[in-house]
């Protein structure tokens, strides 16, 4: 039950990012997919049949990679807002590292999935 409360929350946060540009859409999409399909395989098949966030989980989940442009996408939007965050919104200085630090293993991650080859 709180894994399908918490990916609820996830999917409020990611169409939130659509509207919102420093808050970022993907991470929160993939979050939700990973705690729905650890509770629910109907919010799970919900998400990824969703108009707008299931093509995030599909290519997220595609044997292809992560295309460069939503590669380049997701770290601009993830470091402006961190930075952002860390420079104007955090004053504590355990919380600007762990915020760094966060940005630091979800960029090493996201570096780390296979780009998909771009076809002419």
């Amino acid at each position: 039950m709180l894994l399908k409360i918490t990916g609820s929350i996830s999917v409020g946060f990611a169409f939130a990012g659509a509207i919102l540009p420093v808050l970022p859409t993907t991470p929160f999409v993939l979050l939700s997919f990973y705690l729905f399909d650890k509770s629910d395989p109907k919010y799970r098949e919900w998400l990824v049949k969703h108009p707008k966030l299931g093509p995030i989980v599909i290519e997220y989940l595609s044997d292809d990679g992560i295309s460069k442009k939503a590669k380049i996408k997701a770290l601009v939007i993830l470091w402006s807002s961190i930075l952002i965050s860390v420079v104007f919104f955090i004053r504590n200085t355990i919380g600007q590292i762990v915020s760094l630090l966060a940005a630091v293993c979800v960029t090493t991650y996201l570096l780390s999935k296979k780009t998909k080859k771009e076809t002419l």
